[in-house]
């Protein structure tokens, strides 16, 4: 279904927030430059969202909204084969959200926004984390579980906690050091074929964490 004039307005002020947040940082950045950049009025922005502190909280709900797909309706999201043949729920959990992160057209700017309000440590990144992170971390944590054959209350262990977190940063690194890996390797970014080289490697490590510990419960 074809969108609103309302909507794509909408959208085009939450894309041009995250680029200039991301970048400048939130007190940096005027609704004006906000406006012209998104080819609107600033007006507009506070039609749609009261005020530019609105607008930063949508995007926040943006992220919130779009990763905890991956959660709620994972099904919805096209993935290749090496996502579909993942042997445990936790391996396919981690492939389908590095997935998201490599391919997401949108990812980069997000990452880099999510970032500095990490930094911030403010109220964005507070809905951020008790609305995504917390409940992600939670629910991977019992397909941990699930896959190395522990109760839910050993899974609350610090070291199985920090080796959830150890799994989650290999796939935050991809996305975050992307300029790297890609200068190293002589990519020019994360097509679908280094998408899924990097989803190999993953899915290689994952195994070898989850059979290691697996053994050893």
């Amino acid at each position: 279904m074809a969108q609103s004039r309302s909507d794509i307005t909408k959208k085009a002020l939450i894309d041009t927030a995250f680029q200039l947040f991301a970048v400048k940082g939130f007190a940096a950045t005027s609704t004006r430059e906000i406006a012209t950049t998104a080819k609107t009025n600033i007006a507009s922005i506070t039609y749609h969202f009261g005020s530019k502190a609105g607008l930063r909280m949508a995007c926040a709900q943006t992220i919130v909204d779009r990763f905890s797909k991956i959660r709620t309706n994972p099904e919805a999201l096209d993935v290749p084969d090496i996502i579909k043949s993942a042997e445990t729920s936790f391996e396919a959990m981690i492939l389908r959200q590095a997935y998201v992160f490599l391919q997401l057209e949108e990812a980069e700017a997000m990452i880099s926004f999510l970032f500095r309000e990490a930094h911030e440590k403010g109220e964005v990144f507070d809905h951020i984390y008790e609305n995504f992170f917390r409940t992600m971390f939670e629910f991977l944590l019992s397909h941990w579980a699930d896959s190395i054959g522990i109760s839910a209350q050993e899974a609350q262990s610090e070291a199985n906690r920090l080796l959830v977190f150890s799994m989650i940063g290999q796939v935050a690194y991809f996305r975050v050091g992307q300029p790297v890996v890609a200068k190293h390797m002589k990519w020019q970014g994360y097509s679908e074929t280094e998408a899924l080289a990097v989803l190999t490697i993953l899915q290689s490590n994952i195994r070898t964490i989850i059979n290691a510990h697996r053994n050893a419960s």
